[in-house]
Order: structure tokens, then C-alpha cells, then sequence
């Protein structure tokens, strides 16, 4: 938090220089002041040792007191107090003297008085609640040393029992998670994790999170990550749920990475070892190379992938990923290509003329490195429609695989990769499709002669006309099968059951209320993955996408109704979502922000946008409306979601509530908070609707007798 404070301080001293500020050798010297300072209270903060004595901590104070008495009203005097606090308050812990807290309370109450209008406002008051609540709580601070906590198959075994804590002070509402983690870890070491117990074992993460959370820079916080990481390898070797596993290796790297000096980086680092120890690799039967003949015309530059959580291979040769699947979905104007490989690779693709000589079609192929073919996979897939004729993969080398798409015709086409299982899309786009056809085929139903108008129109047909755009809605309620998607807090709510549910009655309102046709991704059970959807839409020749979900936190106590679209993360919380959803890791939906930017040029960003604002505010207001309380806008935010990328038309991603959270998780579960939910977002469609032609779906009586006849 501090290096994105001095981020942005530094970007506005940068701006001020360009306007010729006064001031700016003095606020330049300043803020090289600033930056000592933040840089001693970061050194203190990772040293265990230094953080016992109280000089320590009044050097680093000494230095931003020096900094605001040098210039009170410049640009860095509100951190700089906010910082003097939050020392004051941290040096508390330690001396349990009540002046230091004193002392803290008065520097963020100075922080709100003088700079009203500072964002270290809001950060100020958040410091003071947290510290008023920490002194409510009774400090019995435990002081007993760590044991060192193995994984062995389903089970968790100690090699003695555990204690949490160190010999330095913690503060009262840290020591109330820690000592609440250890009773619930002890009960559970011994367990099988099940799906009816993952409640349990996800509460137990929550409490070191929150033992994590209350103080990231103290003397358990790698302790507490580290915990979680043991938990999560647990549920991983029980339930063999990919998440899990990412999970507990990005706590177990993050241990290593941000407390090195700590005796649990070293274990941390040996769970690592362990985990990529216990990564199968199966021998294969390699099949013979079939490659593609002539050179490649200048290949384009080789795209870079990084590696995530493995996937269990259908064989490989050791060294080389295996490709495992070719799969593909298609219509008139647009086919998906899916290439799945069992871990990341680099690739390059590139598109061949047609070679009259050699009687072979345009072709767009896609060479995988490092990688062979596994073992009864289907290579060569008739497509045969409008714009493809095959899908075909084989050997090209002794270490690389080539993808080749004969080409009938086509307008555009994107190549591109997701992750967790890793895969690389191909999408090709026709220069028309049959929307146009289905458009004309209603007027002339319409307008026709007496006896075309005597003739039943297609159902929905008079409804497409009149919202003139918008024909067709397709809702996809997220998860399903074996992805059982976020676990409910009650035992045994699943989110693939809730958003299945919440999703029918928002297709059924959308026939009801709107006349238009709505189409449902799935109407059971059943798994489906990321790409399949985006394609099921864009085949679908869907004109809205909607994809409906329930939000998730460690944090119990997080609440709150939000709304997606498709674009870069601007900020962490964008990134944790899309990376859930996602079911990859947030490095994954970082790296994936450096190929983004080219497949946003055809998404429908500005009009996915205003979809999502009037959604959202249609899901709030309403919501408060029909009397529920604890309603919290969480607002329109904008990440990179798989199941968003690749689609054609205004696409939005609901987070209708936590189901993670006690209060929100049993609305979610009844039929009236479902309901409404649905009635909610209709609503917000509806506004889309009525906002793009202002004439659409206009309920004059003549109109919904149009309606009705349509529908007979």
C-alpha cells in the first residue's frame, strides 16, 4: 500500500512540474525526504529483530515529522502524518504503552481536520475503527513456538501439535484469529476433506487470512500465509480441485517472495518442491509426423506464455507438453478452434496464401514448441461450413506440433491462449451472417400481401423488429458439473446450483416482460468450459450476453452486488474476481493484459459498458427498493474474463451477492431473493433497451396485442 501511495504522489509532484510550479525545488526535496522515510519504515517492517526496540520505530517516525514541519501544506504532508499514526499505532503492539496509541490516534484524527479532501482521509478513519476495535478485545496473546506441518495424501499430519505464535506482542484482534485458526486446524488435521466439509476447512482458512489481514507486516504474518498454503494443499489432495492447488502455491510463493528471513520460507519452499515433485509424467506412444510442406512465410513473432498449475497430461514424451484435444464450434459466419494442451507453451501462428500449384486452400496454421501429440486424439476434424473446411494436428518436428485450418473464406480471425487448463483459441469471422436474413425474413412476415399476413408470424419476430438491435438474449449461468464454482456458506450451497436457478427466472422474465428470445448455455447440471460459452453466443448470433454468478471472498464478512465488462483490470479486486472466475491464478490475468489489447478492438466495449451501468444500477436500486438492507454497490469495474473474451455482441458478468457471506448466502438460497434478482436485471435490460432506440418495446395496447397474436 505505502509503495503505491509514493507512486502516486510522485506522479502528481511529476504533473506539477509541467505547469511551473513555484514550489517544485522545494516539494522535489520533499518528497526525496518522503521517500527516505517510507524506505526506513519498509526496512523495519521486515526486520523482526529491530522492530522490538523503540528507537527504531522513532527514527523512521522522526524522518516523516520532518517531512510534514518542512512544508505543512505541501503535497506530501497528509501521508506523511497518516504514516506517523499508523508507526504510532504499530509501535503499540509492541510496547503496550498506551501513549503510542494515543499518540497514533491523534496523528489520523489530524490527517481528517487538515486535508479534508486528501484520500489519506478515508484511510485515516479506516485506521482508527480497526484500532478501536483491536483495543475492545481482551489481549491474550499466545507466545508458544510454530511446529512444522507436513501434507501426506488427503490427510494433514503434524509432527507435533500445533501452536501458533512467536515471543514478540500481536495485537488483541490478531491473537483472537490465531487462536480460533489453531483450534479449528487441530481438528481438522486428521481429517479427509469431503465436499460437505469444505465449509469447515474454507472457515479455517478464512481465520489465518484474517490473522494475515490484521497485521501484514507483523511477526505471524508469514506463519498465517503459510498456514492457509497447508490447508488449501489439503483440500487440493482430497478434492483435486485445480483452485485449490493454485491457491496454496501462490501462499506458499508469496511466503517465500515477501518474507524471506522468515523460518517459514524455508518451508514454504520445500511444499513447492514437494508439490512439483508430485506431478505425474506418464510415458506415450508417439505417432508419426505428419508435416505441413513448404517453408512459412515470414512466422509472426512468437507469442510468450508463462506456466501455471499443471494439468493431469494423456501422455507425454519427458520434456514436451502434450497436445490433448482438438475441439470446435461453428455456423455460417463464425467458427471456434480449440487446441488443448496439458501445460503452457510458446507458439507463433501465421496465415498461408492459396498455392494454385499445390491445389491447397488458404490456411492458417499454428505451430506449438516443445510439444508432441498424445495418445488417441482425433487429428483431423471435419468442420465444413461456410468459412472452414478442417481442423487438423500433427507432428511437424520431433518437438513441436502443427495446427492447420484449411480456409474457405473468411473477414478476420484472432488467435490467442487461456489458461488453467492451457489452450489456444482460434476465432474466424465470416464477412456476414444470417442475422440480416432473419431480420428480413420477420418484415416480410410483416409487411408482406394479404395472405403473408395471414400467415402466424414467427414468435418473436414483431419483438425483434421493434427493439430493432436487440432479438436475442443469451443467459449463461456460470459453472455447472464438475465445476462446482464458490462454496456457499451454508453447507452444502453450491454456486452453480444458485446462478442455474437465478438464471431461468432472468430468461423466463426476458420472454415474459420483454418479448424477445432468450437462450439459456445450460438448463441443468452440466459442464461446460469458458470458450464454449463465449462460442454458444456468437454461434447463437446472440445480440446480448449475459453471464450470471455469485461473488466469493476469504473475508467472510465481504458483501455487495457488482457488474463486469471486458477490458484491462484497473485495480487488484478486479483481478481476484476475474481470476476466480477464471479458475487460473492473478499472474495469469496480469500476463494476459499484454495480448488484451488487440482482441478489445472488435469487442463492444463503450456499448458492454453502458449495458453493465444500467444493470448494475437497475440490481441496486431496486433491490433497496423491495426493502433488503445491507445492499452495498459495489459499482461497474472492468477485467479480462475468458468467458467475455471473443464475444460479438454487448456482453456483462453479474456477481449477484457473496455467497461466501452468512447474511447474503441465505437470500441467495430463497426463491423471492432469486426472483427478484431476475426482475432486476430485466429491468436494467430493458433500460438498454429503451436507451438505444427509445421506441423499442413500446407498450401501447396495439402493440402488446402484436405481442400476443406473434406468440399464439
Amino acid at each position: 500500500m505505502i509503495h503505491r501511495n509514493l507512486l502516486v504522489l510522485f506522479f502528481c509532484l511529476f504533473v506539477a512540474s509541467f505547469f511551473g510550479s513555484p514550489n517544485v525545488g522545494l516539494a522535489a526535496e520533499a518528497g526525496g525526504e518522503f521517500f527516505e522515510a517510507g524506505s526506513c519504515a519498509t526496512a523495519l517492517r521486515k526486520n523482526l529483530k529491530a522492530m522490538k526496540y523503540r528507537d527504531k520505530w522513532e527514527k523512521c517516525i522522526n524522518k516523516f515529522q520532518v517531512v510534514y514541519n518542512n512544508e505543512p501544506k505541501g503535497p506530501w504532508a497528509p501521508a506523511s502524518l497518516y504514516n506517523i499514526g499508523t508507526l504510532y499505532l504499530e509501535l503499540f503492539k509492541y510496547s503496550r504503552n498506551p501513549s503510542d496509541q494515543k499518540k497514533g490516534a491523534d496523528f489520523l484524527v489530524q490527517v481528517q481536520k487538515k486535508f479534508p479532501d486528501s484520500v489519506y482521509r478515508e484511510r485515516s478513519a479506516a485506521e482508527l475503527q480497526k484500532s478501536e476495535a483491536s483495543a475492545s478485545v481482551q489481549d491474550e496473546s499466545p507466545r508458544k513456538e510454530a511446529a512444522e506441518v507436513v501434507t501426506s495424501g488427503a490427510k494433514l499430519h503434524l509432527r507435533e501439535p500445533l501452536k501458533m505464535g512467536l515471543p514478540a506482542p500481536v495485537s488483541p484482534t490478531q491473537a483472537k484469529y490465531l487462536r480460533a485458526a489453531e483450534s479449528c486446524f487441530n481438528k481438522l488435521r486428521t481429517r479427509k476433506p469431503t465436499e460437505a466439509t469444505r465449509r469447515e476447512w474454507m472457515l479455517c482458512v478464512g481465520r489465518f487470512h484474517n490473522s494475515y489481514l490484521e497485521d501484514p507486516s507483523g511477526p505471524l504474518s508469514a506463519q498465517a500465509l503459510y498456514m492457509e498454503g497447508v490447508l488449501y494443499n489439503g483440500l487440493y489432495n482430497g478434492l483435486k480441485f485445480r483452485s485449490d492447488h493454485r491457491a496454496a502455491q501462490e501462499n506458499f510463493e508469496k511466503v517465500v517472495r515477501e518474507y524471506p528471513d522468515s523460518p517459514f520460507a524455508d518451508k514454504a519452499a520445500g511444499q513447492l518442491k514437494a508439490m512439483a515433485a508430485a506431478r505425474p509424467v506418464p510415458k506415450t506412444t508417439i505417432r508419426p509426423p505428419a508435416p505441413e510442406k513448404g517453408p512459412p512465410e515470414q512466422p509472426a513473432p512468437q507469442t510468450k506464455v508463462s506456466p501455471s498449475a499443471p494439468r493431469k497430461p494423456v501422455g507425454r514424451e519427458p520434456g514436451l507438453a502434450v497436445v490433448q484435444e482438438l475441439r470446435h464450434w461453428s455456423d455460417p459466419s463464425y467458427t471456434r478452434v480449440v487446441v488443448y494442451a496439458d501445460q503452457e507453451v510458446d507458439f507463433i501462428h501465421h496465415l498461408l496464401k492459396k498455392d494454385p500449384d499445390l491445389n491447397k486452400p488458404p490456411r492458417l496454421y499454428v505451430d506449438l514448441s516443445n510439444s508432441t501429440m498424445g495418445e488417441g486424439v482425433q487429428t483431423n476434424i471435419p468442420i465444413n461450413d461456410d468459412l472452414l473446411s478442417y481442423a487438423r494436428a500433427a507432428r511437424y518436428t520431433v518437438d513441436s506440433v502443427r495446427v492447420v485450418v484449411d480456409i474457405k473464406s473468411f473477414d478476420n480471425y484472432k488467435v490467442f491462449s487461456l489458461h488453467d487448463p492451457f489452450r489456444i483459441v482460434i476465432d474466424v469471422w465470416g464477412k456476414s451472417g444470417p442475422a440480416q436474413a432473419v431480420e428480413e425474413s420477420a418484415e416480410n412476415s410483416l409487411r408482406g400481401s394479404t395472405s403473408d399476413r395471414n400467415r402466424k408470424v414467427p414468435r418473436g419476430a414483431l419483438a425483434r423488429q421493434l427493439a430493432l438491435g436487440v432479438r436475442r438474449i443469451v443467459v449463461d449461468p456460470g459453472h455447472g458439473g464438475k465445476d462446482f464454482g464458490a462454496p456457499g456458506f451454508i453447507p452444502g450451497v453450491h454456486e452453480k446450483d444458485v446462478v442455474l436457478a437465478i438464471s431461468k427466472r432472468v430468461a423466463a422474465k426476458i420472454r415474459d416482460d420483454l418479448g424477445l428470445e432468450a437462450i439459456l448455455t445450460r438448463t441443468g447440471d452440466r459442464y461446460l468450459t469458458l470458450e464454449e460459452r463465449t462460442a454458444f453466443a456468437n454461434t447463437h448470433h446472440a445480440d446480448l450476453f449475459v453471464s450470471i454468478h455469485t461473488n466469493a471472498s476469504r473475508d467472510p464478512r465481504a458483501y455487495g452486488i457488482e457488474t463486469y465488462f471486458l477490458n484491462l483490470a484497473t485495480d487488484d479486486e478486479s483481478i481476484r474476481v476475474a481470476a476466480m472466475e477464471n479458475a487460473t491464478s492473478t499472474k495469469n490475468i496480469s500476463d494476459l493484459h499484454s495480448i488484451l489489447n488487440d482482441l478489445l478492438k472488435n469487442a463492444k466495449i463503450n456499448e458492454s459498458s453502458r449495458l453493465a451501468e444500467l444493470v448494475q444500477n437497475s440490481l441496486v436500486k431496486s433491490m433497496n427498493h423491495r426493502g433488503y438492507d445491507r445492499i452495498k454497490d459495489k459499482g461497474v469495474k472492468q477485467a479480462p474474463f475468458y468467458v467475455l473474451l471473443g464475444a460479438r455482441m454487448p456482453s456483462i458478468l453479474v456477481e449477484a451477492s457473496f455467497i461466501s457471506n452468512r447474511e447474503e448466502c441465505h437470500r441467495l438460497v430463497t426463491s423471492t431473493y432469486q426472483q427478484h434478482l431476475a426482475e432486476s436485471i430485466v429491468q436494467g435490460l430493458r433500460a438498454y433497451i429503451r436507451e438505444i432506440n427509445p421506441t423499442a418495446l413500446h407498450e401501447s395496447p396495439r402493440l402488446r396485442a402484436l405481442l400476443h397474436e406473434s406468440s399464439l
